[in-house]
């Protein structure tokens, strides 16, 4: 069992050992770069699909309290074997795997289908009503695939270029507010407080969750600060970043990093935590990471070490 806990306790595995095919890219990667694994991810899969509790409810600190609980109901004597202590852990791995796998069925099987796209990818999604989605890296859409015909109603985490075909309203939902259309193609950028929409053709409304809406045509982008929209200037045919292009003006590079992880799938250790406040103009592509790095280094004079092995980049003035 110890070879397997660290599948059995990663959300996205389980979801994908039930049977959730967004995470099919990701999974199908890590199996080709680590073969030796197969066996050891076989067996997480069977012990996952082989596991269910009739709790629905589950939450970080329900697994928290389950754990304490557990914990202090072990109370070993002198005499108590480790590999006791190892039945028990893997015992009670079940049952919080089992509260899991119910708040997975709940929530996500089969009124709301889910798309990812994962750090390091870009992911082409076919919408039930031949409209389509471009995810940038470490997006996430979910939507009623079931009723999509009747409400399309889309909520997105993240980044993500639609190109909708005319029929009934269309509808994106994400943390700031929403995007309605009937049929034309648009970007939306929706991270952390930032919020921006992009209209590439056609004409869509943007909403926010007070009531306050504009009305954006082909070339028209809004950004939103401080409660109010301001207006942006759109050029081309498609966002910039489905050319594989990231423009940045007197940003911080701890945005223009973020972006770069999400892009290479690394993570960025700062050395020097000033390093993040520092401002960025300039223009970066997800083509080369070495390439990006260099760009970023010369521009602001910092300087940068790459551990392909543990997938980090070391940044230090």
């Amino acid at each position: 069992m110890p070879s397997i806990d660290k599948y059995i306790e990663n959300k996205d595995f389980v979801a994908w050992a039930l049977g959730d095919d967004s995470f099919n890219d990701y999974w199908k990667q890590y199996l080709d770069q680590h073969p030796e694994e197969s066996e050891d991810i076989e067996a997480a899969k069977s012990f996952v699909q082989k596991t269910s509790v009739k709790d629905p409810y589950f939450s970080v600190q329900r697994e928290k309290e389950l754990w304490d609980q557990i914990s202090a109901k072990v109370v070993p004597s002198k005499t108590t074997k480790t590999v006791s202590m190892q039945w028990w852990k893997y015992a009670a791995a079940v049952v919080v795997l089992g509260f899991m796998i119910s708040f997975y069925f709940q929530y996500f099987v089969p009124s709301n289908h889910v798309e990812i796209a994962h750090k390091g990818y870009t992911k082409d999604v076919d919408l039930p009503d031949g409209s389509k989605v471009a995810l940038n890296a470490e997006s996430t859409i979910s939507f009623n695939k079931s009723e999509f015909s009747k409400e399309r109603l889309i909520e997105l985490k993240g980044e993500a270029f639609f190109e909708v075909e005319k029929g009934t309203l269309f509808q994106v939902q994400s943390e700031k507010g929403n995007v309605t259309v009937l049929g034309t193609s648009f970007n939306i950028y929706s991270r952390n407080d930032k919020w921006t929409v992009e209209c590439f053709s056609g004409k869509v409304l943007v909403e926010d969750r007070a009531g306050k809406s504009v009305t954006l045509t082909k070339g028209e982008g809004v950004a939103y600060k401080d409660g109010d929209f301001v207006s942006l200037h759109t050029k081309g045919k498609l966002p910039s970043w489905k050319q594989g292009i990231f423009t940045y003006q007197n940003e911080t590079l701890e945005e223009v990093f973020q972006e770069v992880q999400r892009q290479f799938d690394v993570r960025i250790i700062y050395k020097n935590p000033k390093v993040q406040h520092l401002r960025f103009t300039g223009t970066i592509t997800n083509k080369s990471l070495e390439t990006t790095l260099e760009v970023i280094s010369k521009t602001m004079g910092i300087n940068y070490q790459i551990n392909k092995e543990k997938k980090e980049v070391e940044i230090s003035m």
